[in-house]
């Protein structure tokens, strides 16, 4: 998924940026386009990921300065269908799913809704934990630019729907994204950027995943980490369909 580490898109976590520039790139460019492919490869491959039919994932996620704290848990059934519910301390339960045709969304606040446009579109994006396979979809347009001051290689994209510019930091050796600036759509808050790094990477089966991230983002730090993941895990399909 931008992968995993777009699921630090994780409702507050929804990995995002500090973009450098706004002007679109022709096209995808062969050393950006060699460098997602080793991405995915690292990730452990097409293979591996399409032996994974359902999956459950567990995760925390936190905000030390405002002492707030956040258990989320997002179920998987291929090709598209999610179901993610999770606990905000001193706020409540928020829900939202996909049944492969409508999302929708149920929380304390805005009570039940359907999702549609870019918060339907937002929620695909963020729990799509295939995500890191498809940089080449996903984006419009990348280029190599360089590398930074750690010697990470950086890859400038535009987004598919050319919404912002995003930054990513890819290391040579292993392959793996590990650091993201880009800019997040808070409503009515405008556009924040943010920027991620992945702190750990770990095996988990067939998979490489990050299961350790740092955000900043409105000058709060948050941490989120993978708990949990379990593969072809029985999954109850009445959990896709919003309630009634």
């Amino acid at each position: 998924m931008r992968e995993l580490f777009r699921f630090s898109a994780i409702c507050f976590l929804s990995v995002a940026s500090v973009s450098s520039g706004s002007q679109a790139f022709a096209e995808i460019e062969a050393a950006a386009l060699r460098i997602f492919e080793n991405y995915a490869a690292a990730l452990g491959g097409e293979q591996a990921y399409d032996s994974i039919d359902t999956a459950l994932m567990h995760m925390t996620i936190e905000m030390p300065s405002i002492g707030m704290s956040m258990e989320r848990e997002v179920s998987f059934k291929q090709p598209n269908k999610i179901y993610a519910v999770m606990e905000i301390q001193g706020i409540g339960q928020m829900k939202q799913g996909y049944d492969g045709d409508k999302g929708w969304s149920v929380d304390p606040v805005q009570g039940s809704r359907e999702l549609v446009g870019a918060e339907l579109e937002k929620l695909l994006s963020d729990t799509d934990f295939k995500e890191g396979l498809k940089l080449a979809e996903k984006y419009e347009s990348a280029k190599m630019a360089g590398r930074d001051g750690e010697g990470l290689l950086i890859v400038q994209c535009i987004t598919v729907d050319g919404s912002h510019p995003e930054t990513l930091y890819f290391d040579e050796g292993t392959g793996l994204l590990q650091k993201m600036d880009t800019i997040e759509d808070m409503g009515e808050q405008g556009e924040v950027p943010v920027s991620a790094r992945v702190i750990s990477y770990e095996k988990m089966g067939d998979l490489l995943m990050p299961v350790h991230f740092d955000a900043k983002m409105m000058g709060m730090s948050m941490v989120m980490k993978v708990t949990r993941f379990e593969p072809n895990v029985p999954v109850d399909e009445a959990l896709f369909s919003m309630p009634e």
